[in-house]
């Protein structure tokens, strides 16, 4: 991966830190999920509660960090206020002359653990489960808090050209059965990929055997391309030119060879749909006509 990460580096100065720099770049480590626009917000000790809720709902989060100086003393969200808050009857809040939201911060806080830039994702999970967030660096130098959030978005991020990849293919199994026989499509494989196989004994004759080039191959052949356009509709030039763009991302994605882009995902995207509609059409005219 050509990306770089600096938040690695600004933490950590210590030889190990610089021995796993190189790791983390190629293993996915809490470095990674940082987003590199975040901005991390906190509060001193002393700040109301009502200011720091007003905060916290100005910039969508639910929790903030309560530092003083440079110390990290706890965080405080809208969790650790509510369960303090309603822990206290009426009268007791009567007796100390104050609402709630005119008290500091402090006296409503909350621990979250550490966790080092260079860390596993999944040493954190346990943490992020009980505490809805974990704090990334050390009390004395706070560089970001992670959510389970982050998690969803980086992870997506990460899987999801995989699983329309998946899609795709499985969907193009799918409407190659709607246009062909078994048989009728060992007859095209063998018409359209012998003299890729040398022979038509090596040609693989069932749609599990072939890869996604005979797919795109089996469709965008010209005599077999009559059987596969009331499935595949528009005209053999368009959905040759589709096929290939995907088998392109897909064969840079599957081997590694450079990162997938925001353009590689929207076409993806894209065509992961256009096949999601073919399939749709055809479950409607599967569908048992309604009797008047």
């Amino acid at each position: 991966m050509g990306a770089s990460f600096p938040n690695l580096r600004l933490l950590d100065h210590s030889a190990a830190a610089r021995k796993l720099d190189l790791a983390s770049e190629v293993f996915h480590r809490i470095n990674r999920i940082i987003p590199q626009d975040q901005v991390v917000l906190s509060v001193p000790p002393k700040c109301r509660v009502r200011d720091a809720i007003a905060l916290l709902k100005k910039h969508g989060y639910s929790q903030v960090p309560v530092v003083d100086g440079s110390e990290v003393l706890g965080v405080f969200s809208f969790r650790s206020f509510a369960q303090e808050a309603a822990g206290a009857t009426l009268d007791e809040w009567n007796k100390e002359k104050c609402a709630p939201g005119d008290l500091p911060v402090d006296e409503f806080l909350e621990q979250f653990e550490f966790a080092r830039v260079t860390e596993e994702m999944n040493r954190v999970f346990d943490a992020m489960d009980r505490d809805n967030g974990v704090l990334v660096g050390t009390p004395d130098r706070l560089i970001g808090v992670l959510t389970p959030m982050d998690f969803l978005r980086y992870l997506y991020q990460v899987a999801s050209p995989f699983v329309m990849v998946l899609e795709i293919e499985l969907a193009l199994r799918l409407l190659i059965r709607r246009a062909l026989t078994d048989e009728n499509i060992a007859a095209a494989s063998r018409r359209c990929l012998a003299v890729v196989y040398g022979g038509e004994d090596r040609v693989p004759t069932t749609l599990e055997e072939m890869t996604f080039d005979n797919y795109q191959s089996l469709i965008s052949h010209g005599d077999n391309w009559a059987q596969f356009e009331p499935v595949f509709g528009g005209n053999r030039t368009r959905a040759s030119a589709k096929l290939k763009e995907i088998g392109a991302i897909r064969n840079d994605l599957f081997h590694f060879k450079r990162e997938i882009t925001m353009q590689d995902h929207q076409t993806l995207a894209a065509h992961r749909n256009w096949l999601l509609n073919k399939v749709k059409q055809q479950e409607a005219h599967c569908e048992p006509e309604v009797q008047p």
